[in-house]
């Protein structure tokens, strides 16, 4: 197909993506329930996240399809890379990504939808992910990371300040000594814990912010937050010990 007929039948599909929205995402969601439960875990299993990723991906297809061209579309898709990448997507995620949320959008249109229209809409999803998944090398590389680590990266917890009955911060340093510089404010990072014995991994979105004469970054971590992962770094997390960490992002999705 070129990309004109991709666009003709993506445009033909849109309304009726639209209209049965909410069947796409209940079916997106119980197909991860029953063949990638790690891809809930990123979300802490909140099914309200997980439904509104859904339609982000969706989003992403319509936005890039209403351009001339897909580069045109890179610098808006920029902060929903850097969004995906600090949940812990690597490039083989995209693939399956897809691969269900192409099966859910079929299963909800039923007949409403034809063969072009799926394989227009496939098209352009995996054309996407292949940019993302370069914008993230390039991200990475601009840092010299190295592609070893090239999601997280092992930091080690060097001071723990209790600012109040809600906050503590984490002083945190590269174990490695290479540190990235924060851009901007409203800064976040994913952290990524396992528990022992347990699998999958805890992971979850913290702000960061960087502090004058600190060769490193300074987590805030609110109790507010309900979940295991905040509980552990709150109350159990001490000095010496090693988490890991992704690239700080700006929350600008």
């Amino acid at each position: 197909m070129f990309l004109v007929d991709i666009q003709k039948e993506i445009k033909k599909i849109a309304p009726a993506i639209q209209q049965n929205k909410e069947k796409i995402k209940i079916l997106f969601v119980e197909k991860l329930q029953n063949n990638e439960p790690d891809f809930l875990h990123m979300f802490q299993d909140d099914v309200n996240k997980i439904e509104g990723f859904t339609m982000s991906l969706i989003d992403m297809v319509f936005g890039a399809v209403m351009q001339e061209s897909l580069k045109q579309f890179i610098p808006s898709i920029k902060p929903m890379v850097h969004q995906y990448q600090s949940l812990g997507l690597l490039p083989d995620h995209y693939k399956n990504l897809g691969k269900y949320l192409i099966i859910s959008i079929r299963e909800a249109l039923e007949e409403s939808v034809t063969h072009e229209e799926i394989i227009a809409f496939q098209l352009i999803f995996y054309r996407l992910a292949e940019i993302a998944t370069r914008l993230e090398k390039s991200d990475y590389k601009k840092v010299k990371i190295g592609m070893q680590t090239w999601f997280f990266k092992s930091f080690r917890v060097v001071k723990k300040v209790q600012e109040s009955d809600l906050v503590v911060l984490i002083y945190i340093v590269p174990i490695d000594g290479n540190i990235a510089p924060i851009h901007g404010t409203d800064n976040f990072v994913s952290v990524r814990l396992t528990m022992l014995n347990e699998a999958p991994s805890l992971q979850k979105s913290y702000r960061v912010i960087e502090k004058t004469g600190h060769k490193g970054y300074v987590m805030i971590i609110n109790r507010s937050a309900n979940d295991r992962l905040t509980d552990y770094l709150f109350n159990r997390l001490s000095e010496g010990y090693t988490l890991e960490i992704t690239l700080p992002k700006r929350n600008s999705c």
